[in-house]
């Protein structure tokens, strides 16, 4: 899953709007928008703006490995 896509639904979760998560996080409405489409990328200070905006926290966890299948 996206980052874009977890911070949507933690929105619809939440019931606030990208303008919303804007004010709190000092961005426009239309940069949080672009960051949300995909047309611009996150960082990490926007990464960690939105998440402390909405109460959420970033963890690192290792990847699934998947089974290799033989011949």
């Amino acid at each position: 899953m996206s980052f874009s896509i977890s911070i949507k639904k933690a929105m619809d979760d939440q019931g606030v709007t990208p303008s919303d998560v804007a004010k709190q996080t000092g961005y426009t409405p239309q940069y949080l928008h672009s960051l949300l489409d995909g047309s611009r990328r996150w960082n990490e200070t926007t990464l960690s703006k939105a998440c402390d905006a909405l109460g959420l926290e970033i963890k690192l966890v290792p990847a699934k490995k998947l089974k290799h299948r033989d011949g």
